[in-house]
């Protein structure tokens, strides 16, 4: 894959350096190239080499790699350019252009049904997500570029997208399902014998136990903790992994830490920092040096503490990392307190308050320049404005009297013209209010068209639960009554008198089923995100694994808008059971100050979305009729063999 994926806590930072040999050799390779297909490869090879450093120059490989890509239409090499540049726009800070490649690059690996650069892409779009912060809506995308890579048998690229999912699970504190992930990426990475990163997916098992106990209060998450720290650890001494053994030391050190256990926390921290100093590695020092600095003051060792807490805020410093410096104020405060010296403790409890508040004021400050920089613009302009202004007034007191005349000649037809628009724009006007009248209209009749279904609904599930469902209940005790009473003497009597009972036994369920699917119970009072859970119980977990993700809905919708969108969404379940042959369908629900936005995605066979126009069908057509009402939209992205992903987004009302 293009990007190393990160693992939690323990990955090292890897550090890019181009390869001048590399890219010398790429150079000359681009000038022998004999077809256009290899110069396309090697234009992308470029770009990747430049994808951390030097962006200018991996930009114009990349749009050179685009252009010619659809001069010869080559649609491979033009998926690849999007993301390497989609990769580079992500390195300089400009977000939403490189999610723009990424989507340009799903649609072009989509179109030529290459599953590895779709799995590529949805990965890179679930990492773009996930740095603006989008921790819910990556989860699809990681979700979708693991079931890619498995199913194409890269067990390494899926393992990697599951550790981070399993990362975002944690972020979420979702730490049941993160266990989830990182125990299958354990599986797949034993699968293919990949011995450190099977490790670190033990030290991933590990530090969720420990996340998970930090927001509870059972002891036996902390010894699960320690357990896979512990058999991480032998598979990186194994395997003579240095760096990760001594992070997962320091790891070891502060789940100890954590349990108050500070003689065990200090031996593994003391080994930790003694691998850190053979390997020269400064980067976890800071940290470290606090965990040493704490245990010590916890062990009443005082001299020992102060020395590790002030070397271990001058490391802090050293690595500018605000965070650690405003931690290792906070340190050296209680330190001072604990010791008696108010005044240092005074001191430091000051710095500490300072710091948290540049910290807290950082993401502030940042807004403000930026609004600054605006304003000395908009000032400047104003400036030039005034200039021209006076300008034109200093050419008018000296113009010719016939420049004069020419120019009130022309104010007079810049007039006529005027008043002409003003009439024409009084017409528009009319018009649109006509249309904007007619659109109510057409309001109305849809919303008449679809209570009137709704209410038929209600009535046919009434008629079904109130009538067939009754009589069907008084059949089988009738029957249940005569069986009593009758005696059957031949088996063949008794085997039909039980298919009879288990016939009208299954009759009673189905109409119960029917009945509340078309009117659910609980619907219109628990809420769309309660009903839709109730409804995915219902369906067979053997045949389609369904999981259900909403967040934001804390108070009710008007109700005609959550019948619409429950009907809209059950509908779409029910073609993805008829239809999809999938295995696994995962719903993400989300409401905020701009509307509700769904996203319903399966791994099935998926099919041709232009047919979707020429469908006689009437489930497509309600659901279009329903989005239609909410004035809402609705899309279809699907790949032959590679899942569909439905979005709806419906705006607030």
């Amino acid at each position: 894959m293009k990007r190393l994926l990160p693992f939690i806590f323990l990955a090292p930072l890897f550090v890019f350096s181009q390869n001048k040999k590399v890219i010398d050799s790429l150079v000359k390779t681009l000038r022998t190239a004999k077809t256009d297909t290899q110069k396309v490869n090697v234009l992308n090879n470029l770009a990747e080499q430049y994808t951390n450093a030097e962006a200018s120059k991996g930009m114009a490989y990349a749009n050179k790699a685009i252009t010619l890509s659809r001069q010869i239409n080559f649609k491979k090499g033009e998926g690849d350019a999007y993301v390497d540049r989609g990769l580079i726009l992500e390195n300089t800070l400009k977000s939403d252009s490189a999610k723009a490649d990424f989507n340009r690059a799903i649609s072009v690996y989509r179109s030529i049904n290459d599953l590895h650069g779709l799995a590529e892409a949805y990965n890179e779009m679930g990492v773009m997500l996930r740095i603006q912060g989008k921790l819910a809506e990556c989860i699809t995308y990681f979700q979708q570029a693991a079931d890619l890579f498995e199913k194409i048998n890269d067990f390494e690229g899926s393992s990697g997208c599951l550790v981070l999912l399993a990362n975002n699970y944690n972020l979420l504190n979702l730490f049941d399902k993160a266990l989830v992930m990182y125990k299958k990426s354990y599986e797949l990475r034993v699968k293919i014998n990949s011995k450190v990163k099977a490790a670190q997916s033990l030290a991933g098992i590990g530090l969720t136990y420990r996340n998970k106990q930090l927001n509870r209060t059972d002891d036996k998450n902390f010894k699960l903790a320690i357990y896979y720290m512990l058999k991480a650890r032998d598979a990186f001494i194994k395997a003579d992994h240095r760096l990760n053994i001594a992070l997962i030391d320091k790891e070891i050190g502060i789940t100890y830490l954590f349990q108050d256990q500070y003689k065990n926390a200090l031996t593994y921290f003391l080994e930790a920092e003694a691998r850190f100093n053979k390997l020269d590695y400064k980067r976890e020092l800071g940290s470290l040096y606090k965990g040493i600095g704490r245990s010590y003051m916890y062990l009443k060792e005082y001299p020992k503490a102060k020395a590790y807490l002030e070397k271990g805020l001058a490391a802090a410093i050293a690595e500018k990392y605000e965070q650690h410096i405003m931690e290792s104020y906070q340190y050296l405060y209680d330190y001072y307190k604990t010791v008696g010296n108010a005044n240092m403790s005074l001191a430091y409890h000051e710095k500490w308050m300072d710091a948290k508040d540049s910290l807290a004021k950082r993401t502030n400050f940042d807004k403000l320049s930026e609004l600054t920089a605006k304003y000395e613009t908009e000032k400047k302009e104003q400036q030039i404005n005034l200039l021209n202004k006076e300008n034109t007034i200093q050419k008018l007191s000296i113009a010719s009297r016939n420049k004069t005349i020419s120019i009130i000649a022309g104010l007079f037809l810049l007039s006529g013209i005027l008043a002409a628009l003003f009439y024409n724009r009084r017409q528009l006007k009319q018009k649109a209010l006509l249309q904007e009248q007619q659109l109510k209209q057409q309001d109305i009749l849809t919303k008449a068209i679809v209570d009137a279904e709704e209410n038929e609904r209600k009535r046919i599930a009434s008629d079904l639960h109130d009538g067939v469902g009754q009589l069907f209940s008084a059949v089988k005790m009738n029957l249940t009554g005569l069986f009593e009473r009758v005696k059957m003497e031949r088996e063949e009597d008794q085997f039909l008198a039980e298919n009879t009972m288990a016939l009208v036994d299954e009759s009673c369920k189905e109409v119960r089923t029917i009945s509340h699917q078309m009117m659910p119970n609980m619907l219109l009072r628990s809420g769309i995100a309660s009903d839709l859970k109730s409804f995915i119980e219902k369906i067979d977990a053997d045949s389609l694994q369904v999981t259900l993700e909403a967040t934001g809905f804390k108070n009710k919708l008007e109700s005609n808008v959550e019948t619409m969108l429950y009907r809209v969404i059950q509908e779409t379940i029910n073609n993805v059971i008829k239809h999809a042959k999938a295995t696994r369908l995962d719903i993400l629900l989300t409401r905020n100050e701009d509307g509700i936005s769904a996203k319903i995605a399966d791994n099935g066979i998926g099919f041709d979305t232009a047919q979707i126009g020429q469908a006689t069908g009437i489930g497509l057509k309600n659901i279009a009729t329903r989005i239609e009402y909410l004035k809402g939209s609705i899309s279809y992205n699907s790949v032959l063999g590679g899942g569909t992903t439905v979005n709806i987004e419906v705006p607030v009302f």
